[in-house]
């Protein structure tokens, strides 16, 4: 009997568990719904919840506030993309090879996560706590991108005629600037477009006469 009884209460708690992460998901869907179509001035908390169909005591059982459900949302697509971008650098070893992946990654991730995307980086949206959180985002990626030039730089593999961390603030903000342009209308530039230009930029600058097929 004590086994039965031990068996039925790790049962409950999983189910509990289980539970608690789909209401979590489900607010975090809420949230992103809201800050794409309001920004997160005019969003509150009790709009997540109602959005989401709970009342708002369930809101405050998983967050703080409406800062600290942004502040999730923007950390998990910040690892998200990370880890995209991670693959690529792990996968290919050729420098147009990684650029032309590495652009797919971005358009992808603009495909994929377009109200997301447009959450974290359209600043004129944002109050002041979750513009905090979008530029903690911002240098997140652009501390990526340091470190990756700085081990190329190491091994030789990179000439060393830029400053690191303000080319790697320049690329950032020309995806963030980018990816939000083409999200908010995909009928500005084919797909194929926004990749092959991005790809070739990160190549050859503005002046290059190579351009690599997509």
């Amino acid at each position: 009997m004590g086994v039965i009884h031990v068996e039925k209460r790790a049962a409950t708690g999983q189910s509990s568990r289980s539970k608690s992460g789909t209401t979590r998901a489900r607010l975090l869907e809420a949230g992103q719904r809201l800050f794409a179509r309001k920004g997160s001035r005019d969003v509150t908390s009790h709009e997540i919840a109602a959005e989401a169909g709970y009342a708002s005591g369930t809101f405050y059982l998983h967050f703080k506030d409406k800062h600290a459900l942004f502040g999730e949302l923007a950390d998990e697509a910040a690892a998200e993309l990370e880890a995209r971008i991670d693959a690529v650098f792990a996968n290919k070893t050729e420098p147009a090879d990684i650029l032309h992946a590495h652009a797919e990654v971005l358009v992808g991730f603009a495909e994929e996560r377009r109200d997301l995307l447009r959450i974290l980086f359209q600043p004129d949206q944002l109050d002041a706590e979750a513009g905090a959180a979008a530029e903690r985002i911002l240098q997140r990626l652009a501390d990526g991108l340091s470190a990756r030039r700085r081990e190329r730089l190491a091994a030789a593999e990179t000439a060393d005629c830029f400053d690191t961390d303000v080319l790697a603030q320049a690329i950032v903000g020309m995806w963030s600037r980018v990816l939000v342009w083409w999200a908010e209308d995909p009928n500005r530039a084919r797909r194929e477009d926004l990749v092959r230009t991005l790809t070739q930029f990160h190549l050859h600058g503005t002046s290059g006469s190579t351009v690599l097929p997509v």
